[in-house]
């Protein structure tokens, strides 16, 4: 129950925080500060809950943003918007990448602006290219199989220290060793595991 109201409570934050973004971003939007609503749209973004509609609502308007700027000739903005999708695709990443086609192409149109920039010959612009495209390859944060390895282990640990209480000791206050064993062991592993996922990290 505890874990039900509380994952509740943590989602309805979420959606509404994201909520108040997207429509702080909207209002950005309307008056035609740009950049203003590239800011709000990321933050209702990482805003993240399965399934909740700002989310989605959000990265359309960073797309909107970076592509009317692109098509306006404005590079730096449409840096900015396709910077900022980028980021929310990869803030919003857990097991899986679940905005992965909208990461996808914010790569392929960042490296496309960045070989628009003036002034430069063309060694200058594929050397740029080439940093960017690297740059862009690695992700920050930590990989899926760490954050696998951290839930696991937090899970191992919980399992074990229930298993102490609830099966370890009887209740006039004996020890049974063998339960108690297993209980100490599963908290002990999954304490391991959960150090080295965050070493990882």
């Amino acid at each position: 129950m505890v874990g039900v109201v509380a994952l509740g409570a943590m989602t309805y934050r979420a959606v509404r925080e994201g909520s108040d973004e997207l429509a702080a971003s909207d209002a950005a939007f309307n008056r035609g500060d740009l950049e203003e609503a590239v800011l709000h749209a990321r933050r209702a973004a990482t805003a993240y809950a399965p399934g909740a509609p700002h989310t989605r609502a959000a990265l359309e308007r960073l797309r909107a943003v970076a592509v009317g700027s692109e098509a306006a000739g404005n590079s730096e903005t449409a840096r900015l918007a396709w910077g900022a999708l980028r980021a929310a695709a990869l803030e919003t990443r857990h097991l899986t990448v679940p905005y992965a086609a909208e990461l996808e192409e914010a790569n392929d149109r960042l490296e496309r602006v960045a070989s628009r920039i003036p002034g430069q010959n063309e060694p200058e612009r594929a050397r740029a290219e080439l940093e960017l495209r690297a740059a862009l390859a690695r992700v920050p944060g930590p990989s899926p199989w760490v954050s696998a390895l951290l839930v696991l282990g937090f899970a191992l640990a919980l399992g074990g220290l229930f298993l102490v209480g609830a099966l370890g000791l009887t209740r006039d206050g004996r020890i049974v060793r063998q339960k108690l064993g297993y209980g100490l062991g599963g908290f002990l592993l999954g304490a391991l595991l959960w150090a080295i996922a965050v070493y990882q990290a």
